[in-house]
């Protein structure tokens, strides 16, 4: 928004009652009540005494572009200010605001799933969960886990009308506005969980992509692990803080105590002991297994190339195991545990990571599409006609990222 000196009307001359002093001599006459009484000469030979003095210009800033050397000066500037700034903040101040990036994410995110608000415990849940985080950042150390915030938060996506841990935050928020909702939550959900998808060491963008186009569930996608997906609160891992930690085992355990038919793992290389899903998952998943809730577990093991055109690693499922006893588990293949494979391991999960970024992002276009043509069928009803037209090719398959993995559903 365009700003104007206090005492100056918009057109750079000073109104009634304002008195503009020039430097070393008296009141100058404001231009346009000189230009009426003595005319354009007056004013010129104003102008030009002022030499270099502070001249008043019809505008107060010029119309003209700066020139590239002056933006050039003054982005310079601005750098050189934002370095001085960064250097200056303490470790104490960069957690403080990442802090609060991650906490208003959060919010957002949170606020797309309406229902949400409106569950009894959940908000009061969701605040004391983020005094104990802050607490924990604060203090640079775990301090106690609120229990009944992280129950609250629980309670709440577990209410029949979320049933956040069965089905996929995309969907509900695309679906949750039409007519019949509730009905259509309540199949979608029961169709989810049997098709259950788990992950070790690979990140989710995999499972995330096949769960979508098989009608099925992730956690890191579903409506209680995407809310909280990616966000740390300034905390340098999630397990530095014993109440993320906490919420994250719930969010883990009540995912896997919902699932039901046949349940895909996704693994690169293989097994790794300290995993969550070999140390929380699996023995829920065991559990199922014996209860005859879940059929079995489909363990798929990955296999890593390098991309031929210098892109992101390349992900292969080789080879799929059938899982129904701890035995059998113990009996598949071990990832390696040597430094080599736990570096290449971080970076492929940074891959990963970036290509789930870009799922969320299609899945946010083709939430903003179905919301304008449902707009348009509300507002045009059958009078809505749509024409032929020609349009330029789609260039979006040549920028955007491709899929994590070859042969993978979306791929071109």
């Amino acid at each position: 928004m365009r700003t104007h000196r206090h005492g100056t009307d918009r057109d750079g001359t000073y109104g009634p009652g304002a008195d503009r002093t020039r430097p070393g001599g008296a009141a100058t006459p404001p231009l346009l009540a000189l230009q009426r009484s003595a005319g354009n000469a007056a004013v010129s030979r104003l102008v030009a005494d002022a030499r270099s003095e502070d001249v008043v210009q019809r505008s107060p800033e010029s119309s003209r572009p700066p020139s590239r050397t002056s933006q050039k000066s003054g982005d310079s500037q601005e750098t050189e200010s934002s370095q001085e700034s960064a250097h200056s903040m303490t470790a104490v101040d960069r957690r403080k605001i990442k802090f609060a990036q991650d906490k208003a994410e959060l919010l957002q995110r949170v606020g797309r799933i309406e229902v949400l608000k409106n569950v009894p415990g959940f908000m009061s849940g969701l605040d004391a969960f983020l005094d104990n985080i802050e607490a924990d950042m604060t203090a640079g150390r775990p301090t106690d886990v609120d229990g009944a915030a992280i129950d609250r938060i629980i309670e709440g996506f577990h209410d029949p009308r979320v049933q956040g841990h069965r089905v996929q935050y995309a969907w509900f928020v695309r679906q949750q506005g039409k007519e019949g909702f509730q009905g259509a939550l309540d199949r979608v959900a029961a169709g989810s969980t049997e098709h259950g998808h788990l992950w070790s060491k690979m990140n989710s963008a995999i499972p995330t992509e096949d769960a979508s186009v098989g009608h099925g569930v992730v956690l890191e996608a579903s409506v209680q692990g995407r809310i909280f997906d990616g966000l740390l609160f300034g905390l340098p891992t999630w397990s530095a803080s014993d109440a993320l930690a906490a919420l994250w085992k719930r969010l883990s355990t009540t995912y896997v105590q919902a699932l039901t038919g046949t349940v895909t793992a996704h693994a690169l290389d293989g097994t790794v002991g300290s995993s969550v899903l070999s140390t929380l998952e699996w023995p829920e998943l065991r559990t199922s297994i014996a209860e005859g809730r879940v059929d079995g577990l489909a363990f798929v093991v990955y296999r890593s190339r390098e991309d031929p055109s210098g892109g992101p690693v390349i992900l292969e499922p080789v080879e799929t195991f059938q899982v129904r006893t701890q035995q059998e588990f113990e009996g598949l293949p071990e990832a390696p545990s040597d430094q080599a494979w736990r570096d290449r391991q971080r970076g492929i999960d940074q891959e990963q990571r970036a290509a789930l970024a870009d799922i969320h992002s299609r899945e946010d276009e083709i939430r903003a599409l179905d919301e304008f043509v449902s707009d348009l069928f509300r507002r045009h009803g059958r009078d809505l006609r749509f024409r032929d037209t020609r349009t330029p090719p789609n260039t979006r398959s040549q920028s955007a990222r491709e899929s994590p993995r070859s042969g993978s559903p979306g791929a071109a």
